[in-house]
């Protein structure tokens, strides 16, 4: 009897021990860097927004916020990366509705909603359709009739599986046109091509574009969102042009692995709404045509499951 007293001690003793290892472990946080890991290229949206927030975030959370690059197998890599790393909130990552289509459309190893533990909403920003400054085409009407005059001739960038693959085959199916995708491994990546002529069709976000078309170095011929941008007020919607099921908004969200400890995610969901939420974040994010997106750790949870659902019955829709 004693004995059995002595071992239930020990044992509540232990629990109570790793209880108090764990609040601590979640009271220290952050005690060391945290790096941000993006799926796609330097220029991306992603890439663009994970910056913005890790300059801001290492002021709110006292310790050096990094970005790291890891482009390839359309997001996968980076994704499965931090899916396979220790679940302490010190290894993230900034993936967008673009990493929930991939689920769908390429064979994946990492289930996002049971592999990651949702951090936060860090954004929401539209893709526009861009061309080379020399394509013949003004509007996405002429675009269109220049297309069915020359069927199959006409491309336009991947990666596929991403946000742009879909745009490109909603234009064809809605339209009536033959295009050609050509993959890369980010919108970003297909930049080069896209400023020397080679892809005809650039759908990209609107962070990666604006630059470029302040310069005169692309034409944005429309923007995916419901209204038109305050950096572009003379771009027409897609839905002013004519095609509204090319309408698209893409979410920005942090994600941690799995089993990150509750009161970590929550610590790091405040920072990163606070960043946000500072004026001057938003103002150059603005700049990028990124608009406020904020929401809680479950927000982003039920945000995922819906889009999955979603975008499963519009891909499935497509291919009937």
């Amino acid at each position: 009897m004693f004995k059995c007293a002595k071992v239930l001690f020990a044992s509540l003793l232990c629990g109570l021990s790793l209880l108090t290892a764990g609040q601590a472990g979640a009271q220290s946080f952050p005690s060391r860097p945290i790096t941000i890991i993006v799926p796609y290229g330097p220029g991306s949206g992603n890439d663009v927004i994970a910056r913005e927030l890790a300059q801001k975030l290492t002021d709110i959370m006292g310790t050096s916020v990094v970005v790291e690059n890891k482009a390839g197998a359309t997001g996968n890599i980076a994704t499965d990366y931090v899916a396979q790393a220790k679940p302490d909130g010190y290894t993230v990552l900034l993936t967008s509705t673009s990493g929930i289509i991939n689920q769908i459309t390429s064979n994946v190893r990492t289930d996002m909603p049971k592999d990651f533990d949702p951090v936060g909403f860090a954004g929401m920003l539209p893709y526009v359709l861009a061309v080379h400054p020399s394509f013949p085409a003004n509007t996405v009407a002429e675009l269109v009739a220049l297309a069915k005059k020359e069927p199959g001739k006409l491309n336009f960038n991947g990666p596929v599986g991403s946000m742009s693959d879909f745009l490109g085959s909603v234009l064809m199916s809605t339209a009536g046109v033959d295009l050609v995708m050509v993959p890369y491994k980010s919108t970003s990546d297909a930049q080069v091509d896209v400023l020397a002529g080679r892809i005809e069709l650039w759908f990209t976000t609107a962070a990666s574009a604006l630059s470029l078309a302040k310069a005169g170095r692309v034409k944005v011929l429309a923007v995916t969102a419901e209204k038109r941008l305050q950096v572009l007020p003379d771009v027409p919607t897609v839905r002013e042009a004519g095609y509204p099921a090319l309408t698209a908004e893409v979410a920005f969200f942090v994600l941690a692995p799995a089993g990150t400890p509750k009161d970590v995610l929550t610590k790091f969901n405040e920072a990163v709404g606070a960043a946000l939420r500072t004026k001057s974040v938003e103002e150059r994010l603005a700049t990028q045509g990124v608009q406020m997106k904020i929401g809680t750790s479950e927000e982003v949870r039920a945000y995922i499951r819906a889009e999955l659902e979603k975008w499963r019955g519009v891909i499935k829709g497509g291919k009937s």
